[in-house]
């Protein structure tokens, strides 16, 4: 057995092959598990709440990180969502999820081509969805004060779309909004209105018919930067922003200022020599909070904190966070040891809650990403992606010894039908 100078254990294919079963069966326990890993490092080197409390309450300000200083060896950048995902030679920490599960999954979701040929099948039509939305607002908070609830007409007839219009030209001019024409000057806010509709008119639309009245009332909303919500959204929405502000007297702001939101990262694993890519809801910095820190942002159904944790075991989400501050140090050449997770229910009572990650679940998170990316590399390697059957014993034919959970060997009440 080989370690790496992060001191990483690298297992040879017959250590790694004789290990993958017993982490995927159900019956290991995390403290099985645990007394497997070599740690990276002392556990009390992982950020807690009281250390990053301290610092905050003491600081005497936040400081700006240039996104060039981080870019140390690999790159750092703030780009868009569809290039990043685009970086298809890059492993991903959820297809390094799908790895952990098994060599089929990872081909299926990643290799095949299958999983891209079904989305084109399955894809939701656009329309609001309250968890997305609660997921960008605690990144960007001014998107909490950035919904309306548009008057209850509709498109399909000049009365309803002049009844649309007349509610975005008023906001539109409420909120004035600051609009640059093609000559890049500002459009004034008493002539905004006529500028539109000759913008409409330029792309064609007569706006005495119903599709000209379509296209200026998008137009507007486009403008404005607002999104229309139904009224039990807005009213969600404000109850998590209520929320939101007063979380521990407001302290949420001030663990997200000055961090480097939505940022890609592409990074090549000095061990495997992989490509991989992560795009961490935010990595904030120790100039700020004493720690560099990721942060991720999750919305969730859970009605308790005991609840959203189990979600998170059961998600993997400890793989993500592990690969996460693995390849955001690699990248950077700091020493992100802390991940702050803010959870947002999108239940009642639509509550809040930043957790600091315990640094055991650090390492067992990392643990899982270095297995998933020897995975991964077999694979690649071998062209050979097999499925559950490499779980299987040697010599079993593919047939696996299966046992229920432990929880469910429960003492039966016994059936008393004479009382």
């Amino acid at each position: 057995m080989e370690c790496s100078p992060l001191n990483y254990c690298i297992m040879d294919q017959e250590q790694l092959k004789a290990l993958m079963p017993d982490l995927h069966n159900a019956e290991v326990s995390k403290a099985d598990l645990v007394r497997s890993i070599d740690y990276t490092r002392p556990l009390e080197e992982y950020g807690k709440a009281a250390q990053i409390a301290e610092y905050i309450a003491t600081r005497n300000g936040t400081q700006h990180i240039y996104t060039k200083d981080l870019n140390v060896n690999g790159v750092a950048v703030q780009d868009a969502m569809e290039k990043y995902l685009g970086a298809s030679e890059y492993y991903s920490s959820s297809a390094l999820k799908e790895a952990f599960k098994s060599p089929l999954s990872l081909f299926y979701a990643k290799e095949s081509g299958w999983k891209d040929e079904l989305e084109k099948f399955q894809k939701e039509k656009q329309h609001f969805k309250l968890g997305t939305f609660l997921h960008m607002a605690v990144l960007e908070p001014t998107r909490f004060e950035r919904v309306v609830v548009e008057p209850k007409a509709g498109l399909n007839s000049k009365a309803g779309a002049t009844e649309l219009i007349e509610f975005w030209e008023k906001k539109l001019i409420e909120i004035d909004v600051e609009v640059l024409d093609a000559d890049n000057n500002v459009v004034p806010n008493d002539e905004l209105l006529s500028w539109s509709k000759q913008q409409v008119s330029n792309a064609g639309f007569d706006m005495n018919k119903l599709d000209g009245l379509k296209h200026y009332y998008r137009f507007l909303k486009q403008l404005s930067g607002l999104e229309a919500v139904s009224e039990e959204h807005y009213t969600i929405i404000q109850i998590a922003y209520a929320n939101y502000k007063r979380y521990a007297g407001g302290i949420l702001p001030q663990l997200v200022k000055h961090s480097k939101r939505e940022m890609s990262l592409y990074y090549t694993d000095p061990d495997t020599g992989l490509k991989v890519r992560c795009r961490a809801d935010a990595l904030q910095f120790a100039e700020n909070i004493g720690r560099d820190t990721i942060i991720s942002v999750k919305t969730t159904r859970a009605e308790s904190i005991s609840h959203f944790a189990h979600q998170s075991a059961s998600m993997n989400y400890e793989l993500s966070e592990g690969m996460y501050t693995d390849v955001a140090s690699g990248v950077t050449c700091r020493d992100f040891n802390t991940v702050i997770m803010i959870m947002v229910q999108t239940v009642a009572p639509y509550g809040v809650a930043a957790l600091v990650w315990d640094g055991e679940d650090i390492e067992i998170g990392r643990y899982k990403y270095r297995m998933a990316l020897d995975t991964a590399k077999d694979c690649e390697q071998t062209g050979k992606y097999p499925g559950f059957d490499a779980f299987a014993e040697s010599g079993s034919l593919g047939l696996i010894d299966f046992k229920q959970p432990s929880w469910n060997a429960k003492e039966l009440m016994p059936t008393d039908l004479d009382d």
